[in-house]
């Protein structure tokens, strides 16, 4: 309590995301690896009504090159789901023993997107908190970030857990109104909650780390071509699929996803109005590979 109460007298430091970003963590692949060297990530989303956001984010999931990658939604998610990424396996998430099983294999656990606001998501929420470990990542996105605030929900502190609301949705859980989400104040909240980053998403989103404590990133290659249904899904998935990937210095994969995601999207703007997020995850592997021929043309 003490440590909080010091740094949130201290004004963090904004540090603006550039591309060198991408360079830093997105890295060739070894020859010698198979797809159970690049994560295993299971998608907790979607019900009957918001199935498209859970087949947005597990595009993107896919996309970013995640090994294996597996959606658990409503049944009815199923033949829309299989038929736009093949790449996916799904699993009916009223199946608890099968899904349990799953969750525990998991490096990334993302839950929320695409969630109703019902108490067999508020089951579903706790059932997959409890059973989840301290060497697994958790990204928690959507409904479940609402749920968590209205529903008294209480973050696990076993895994590593990153937070994806938007401003309204941090006003629920951290009670702070958007006019008072200064820095400061933001951190302050994060270590309280007990979540390891938050991911606030904006006209300039910023990125906050709990172990550090003096400085947070901000994003300022966003824009209003971002304003459509779908981008926070697009972009819970990408941080879900780079964690998988790049696991061993989490705050700058999480960095690059938020980064990469905005980075793609503004290209897409230059030739149209806005930047669809199924045109974002179409993008992600051709994206990834200019990072990696700028590496190679560097060295």
């Amino acid at each position: 309590m003490f440590f909080s109460l010091c740094y949130s007298l201290i004004e963090m430091l904004k540090k603006i995301l550039e591309n060198h970003i991408l360079q830093e963590v997105i890295k060739s692949r070894p020859s010698q690896s198979n797809k159970t060297n690049y994560g295993r990530i299971i998608l907790i989303c979607g019900s009957k009504s918001f199935g498209g956001a859970a087949i947005m984010a597990t595009k993107s999931t896919v996309n970013t090159g995640a090994g294996l990658v597996t959606l658990a939604s409503d049944p009815l998610n199923r033949t829309a789901m299989l038929s736009t990424i093949p790449e996916a396996m799904f699993v009916d998430y009223y199946d608890t023993k099968k899904l349990s099983n799953i969750i525990k294999k998991a490096d990334v656990i993302l839950i929320g997107s695409g969630l109703e606001d019902s108490d067999f998501s508020e089951k579903l929420i706790k059932e997959t908190f409890s059973i989840l470990t301290m060497n697994q990542f958790l990204v928690i996105d959507g409904t479940a970030l609402s749920m968590i605030g209205k529903r008294h929900l209480r973050i696990p502190q076993e895994p590593t857990s990153v937070l994806t609301p938007h401003q309204g949705e941090w006003e629920r859980i951290s009670g702070l109104e958007v006019s008072k989400q200064t820095a400061d104040a933001n951190f302050s909240k994060l270590q309280k909650i007990g979540a390891d980053y938050l991911i606030l998403k904006s006209n300039a989103s910023e990125i906050y780390a709990q172990k550090n404590p003096d400085e947070y990133s901000q994003l300022t290659i966003g824009g209003p071509f971002q304003a459509v249904g779908g981008m926070g899904d697009t972009l819970a998935g990408i941080v879900a699929g780079f964690l998988g990937q790049f696991p061993h210095d989490p705050f700058l994969a999480i960095q690059a996803a938020v980064y990469l995601h905005s980075w793609i999207a503004r290209q897409l703007s230059k030739q149209n109005y806005i930047a669809l997020p199924t045109r974002i995850s179409d993008q992600i592997p051709s994206a990834m590979k200019q990072v990696i021929l700028a590496n190679e043309q560097n060295i």
